[in-house]
């Protein structure tokens, strides 16, 4: 099953504040919840949390709307150990944490500029996004991964498969939004496999020690710690 990137997800063009958005935004939340992917992050960041010496500077990249991010810092266990910069496309979220910040921009526009950098981040997330982008892309992300050299990387994203496919179909026989179905479809057409993150972000194994992980409900994991 080859990657493809041709068609636009809903939640790219919706406006944000839509109904349409609103409803899609809603089933990406189930989708997090059955794949685990929330719960993964907080797995993946309680042993890293606090061992810096301090609170633990995280970029979040494609925060979206606040979801991971206010999940994890409702978390007992990470409370006060960690401070995470959301940056998306779309405006600062309500449920956004008042002592974290918030980055308005494209991620690659972000990049092109200085803003990012004068930040020492400590780890990168992101969740269900970078799938979204073209190999090229993932070049440009991981050229600036390895000037800014953070500590650890953790990213989840769609399992490409056909059993990935097949179970989508099935939630949405089961009530699954239209929305939430249609860019769930591409998503997982355009999601990876393998090594296939790894080798696009140009990962060496000199520098990373890269763990890649998936579930039986389509999640595929990139957990990569600075060696």
């Amino acid at each position: 099953m080859e990657r493809r990137l041709e068609e636009v997800e809903y939640l790219d063009i919706l406006p944000p504040d839509s109904p349409e958005a609103k409803k899609g935004r809603e089933g990406l939340k189930k989708l997090n919840f059955i794949m685990g992917n929330f719960s993964w992050f907080k797995r993946k960041l309680g042993p890293v949390a606090g061992s810096f010496g301090g609170i633990v500077a995280v970029l979040e990249i494609g925060a979206g709307d606040g979801s991971l991010g206010s999940y994890l810092y409702r978390e007992p266990l990470l409370k006060g150990k960690l401070r995470i910069t959301g940056l998306d496309r779309i405006p600062r979220p309500g449920c956004w944490p008042k002592e974290w910040d918030w980055i308005k921009s494209d991620l690659f526009e972000a990049l092109d500029g200085a803003l990012l950098d004068r930040q020492d981040f400590k780890g990168i997330l992101a969740n269900m996004v970078l799938h979204h982008f073209s190999p090229g892309q993932l070049g440009v992300l991981g050229k600036w991964i390895k000037r800014v050299n953070p500590s650890f990387l953790f990213f989840c994203e769609p399992l490409r498969s056909r059993l990935s496919l097949i179970e989508l179909f099935l939630l949405r026989l089961a009530g699954l939004n239209e929305v939430t179905f249609h860019d769930g479809w591409l998503s997982i057409k355009s999601g990876f496999r393998d090594e296939e993150l790894v080798s696009f972000l140009k990962l060496e194994e000199r520098d990373w020690y890269c763990n890649i992980s998936s579930n039986w409900m389509g999640a595929y994991r990139l957990e990569a710690t600075a060696r």
